[in-house]
């Protein structure tokens, strides 16, 4: 390969890794979750760019060694093998097909790891080059160069927080207490900028001028009100650790006395002040401070839910304690160990798809060796961080190193209490790649930049250049396409109709048949919505319905079964697609009564998988209502009540059904009983 071609080539890279660090900005309401299904797609073309570049370079560079991989440095090991693990156990996981893909909602399946894997591996390669003293120069310019993007990304993604808050509208918006900017959500926000603070932390640390200095830590402070904006109280704590141990290595380490007793006066500051804002006699003033403020001060708030969750991830771990039950299969596990208390918050606290704590999904559905694979990730990192410090010639750059070693503690405490999501993601395999330049010796390594002639491999040696160009002009492209722009415009296609159905029904309904006229993992949530378009097309039948309109609902009724029936063959491990189908197969009851037999089959189905949805049961109610079987029903709606006598829907469910069934029926037996459970939980 000639120098012009490398340089080339490289260029490609930087130039892609720096659009990469600015995916999280990027925000695309063309499609479903505009704010995350979007930044994976981009974020994997890209990453299939500059990987394919970074193949012609690790091949075909002059110097042979310059772009290898180092597959003895441990967090290479690590990774590498978490990664295994992941795939082998969701092979024998239940789901595979959600496993790989993921959702829209989520985009964290092993087809995104992968990728980021890929993007890891070409940072460690091709930003961490071997070849003497002024290519480990360049590496740490381009390393620097790499940090500013990030955090130029993060003050731009600020900004557009700072635009809502202002209520610019024609920003998104879809949090009025707490900032989302282009991640959609506060606790995606918090987790962003708490990794671009420590980045700026490190910045600052390896700035030599004073201008970087200033602009490092002006970034700092940016960072730290989008992170307190966002207000999410695992990211608060998460960096208070880090802060409190920060400061710890301060007090230990530094020769200042002055410095030590104002460390210790600040932390005696933040400790009254976090002890202040917990007392109930200031709970009135609380009420008038930052939506930060009011956060820590109601710390515990979700935390029953979120120890349910943990448990029923712990639950699904003793059901499959060696492989698990594969990754992204969370839902699994809590649609069977499902809380009928639940639905006291409203119908979307039913359906978790995360234990809201990392450790405990990863141990959930990849098992013990998954587990401990995750942890070596960051045993390694603290290991190559600590060894780097014992070389360390100046206290600055021990500080430097400290800095990225709390991020790394601070990013896995706040995970005990969310998931992970891309655009931090990225973030975070992008510092497992600065870590690994920082703590390595191949920036110092002194070889030469030019092999001798006779040292160099033979080209019969190297792999065939006509089958790599092979892969790259025909296969690639094609791959490209298939798992990315494909679903990409499937799911333009889907959010085309469903802004459809709120102008015109049979509009919306030509744009699910195109939406969903290919195999693509994109149709999983497209027909979600088409259910609930049709759903929400039966409810709104009235005196103005016309004949046409409802055989129109009908055509669109008679869709929306036979592409559910679709989900249910690819995820039939889930009582959510099972219980969606029953439900419409009970609106097509309306035009076929034989669906009637298929709803029970369905839905008994769903509850073999989720035994004490309520949900289940309500739609089996109505069922049997349908065949004016009301014994059969009340005694149904009756056990949603035994489940959780607090949700007030079951209770009302049961008062509707026994009015019916006294109007129908009035001698039935079940009616007495019925009256008399009512009477006893009204008192």
């Amino acid at each position: 390969m000639s120098e012009k071609l490398e340089k080339i080539l490289v260029w490609a890279v930087k130039i892609g890794v720096a659009l990469i660090l600015f995916i999280p900005l990027l925000v695309y309401k063309g499609t479903f979750y505009p704010f995350i299904f979007p930044k994976a797609i981009v974020f994997q073309i890209l990453t299939e760019v500059i990987f394919v570049a970074w193949l012609f370079l690790s091949l075909y560079a002059k110097n042979e060694k310059k772009y290898h991989l180092d597959f003895k440095n441990p967090l290479i090991i690590a990774l590498t093998v978490f990664i295994a693990v992941l795939f082998l156990t969701s092979l024998c996981g239940l789901d595979f097909r959600r496993s790989f893909w993921s959702t829209e909602e989520r985009m964290n399946g092993l087809a995104t790891i992968l990728h980021l894997y890929a993007f890891f591996l070409v940072l460690t390669s091709v930003f961490s080059a071997r070849g003497g003293s002024a290519s480990g120069e360049k590496s740490k310019r381009d390393w620097r160069f790499l940090v500013w993007s990030s955090l130029s990304c993060s003050l731009l993604v600020g900004l557009y927080g700072l635009g809502q808050k202002m209520g610019l509208d024609f920003l998104i918006k879809i949090n009025e207490r707490q900032m989302t900017a282009t991640l959609g959500n506060p606790i995606f926000l918090a987790v962003y900028a708490m990794l671009n603070v420590f980045l700026a932390g490190w910045l600052m640390s390896q700035s030599r001028k004073w201008q970087g200095k200033i602009i490092s830590f002006l970034l700092i402070i940016f960072n730290l009100w989008v992170m307190l904006s966002a207000a999410s109280r695992g990211v608060m704590l998460a960096f208070g650790i880090s802060l409190f141990s920060f400061f710890l290595f301060l007090i230990f380490t530094s020769k200042s006395r002055l410095l030590k007793v104002g460390i210790i006066i600040l932390l005696i500051l933040i400790l009254s002040g976090l002890i202040f804002i917990q007392l109930p006699q200031f709970s009135s003033q609380i009420n008038k401070m930052p939506i930060f403020v009011r956060r820590l001060a109601n710390f515990t708030v979700s935390a029953a839910d979120r120890f349910d969750a943990w448990l029923i991830g712990l639950k699904g771990f003793i059901d499959r304690p060696l492989s698990g039950w594969g990754w992204e299969n969370y839902n699994l596990i809590f649609n069977k160990y499902y809380q009928p208390r639940y639905l006291v918050k409203g119908i979307d606290a039913t359906w978790f798809d995360r234990s809201h704590n990392q450790v405990i999904d990863v141990l959930a559905l990849s098992g013990p060796f998954g587990l401990v694979s995750y942890l070596s990730i960051f045993g390694a990192i603290f290991w190559l961080i600590y060894k780097k410090t014992k070389r360390g010639d100046t206290s600055k750059k021990n500080i430097s190193l400290v800095i990225l070693g709390l991020m790394f503690l601070a990013y896995f405490i706040q995970n005990l209490f969310v998931f992970d999501t891309p655009a931090p993601l990225i973030i975070f395999y992008f510092s497992l790649g600065l870590v690994y330049f920082i703590a390595s010796d191949t920036w110092r390594s002194n070889l030469p930049t030019d092999l001798p002639k006779e040292v160099r491999p033979r080209a019969g040696s190297r792999f065939p250049l006509p089958v790599l160009v092979l892969l790259v002009v025909v296969i690639s492209p094609a791959m490209m396409y298939k798992f990315n722009f494909e679903p990409f415009q499937q799911s333009r296609l889907g959010a085309k109709a469903w802004n459809a159905a709120k102008v015109d029904f049979n509009t919306a309904l030509y744009w699910y048949q195109k939406a969903l006229s290919k195999p693509c993992f994109t149709n999983l949530d497209t027909r979600v919505y088409l259910a609930q378009m049709i759903a929400q097309g039966h409810n709104d039948i009235g005196e103005k319905t016309t004949q046409d309109d409802l055989q129109i609902l009908g055509l669109g009724t008679e869709l929306a079964i036979s592409e559910y029936k679709k989900n249910t063959q690819e995820h039939p491990w889930d009582a959510r697609y099972w219980l969606y189908l029953g439900q419409l197969y009970g609106l097509g009851v309306k035009y076929d009564r034989s669906y009637i037999a298929e709803a029970k089959r369905v839905l008994n189905k769903a509850l073999s998988l989720s035994p004490n949805r309520q949900q289940v049961y309500f739609e089996l109610a109505r069922i049997y209502y349908y065949e004016k079987e009301y014994a059969k029903a009340i005694t149904l709606l009756e056990r949603t009540v035994v489940l959780s006598p607090e949700v007030r829907e079951s209770i009302q469910k049961l008062k509707n059904m026994v009015a019916v069934a006294e109007k129908e029926k009035p001698d039935l037996e079940e009616l007495a009983k019925a009256k008399k459970f009512l009477e006893y939980l009204a008192k």
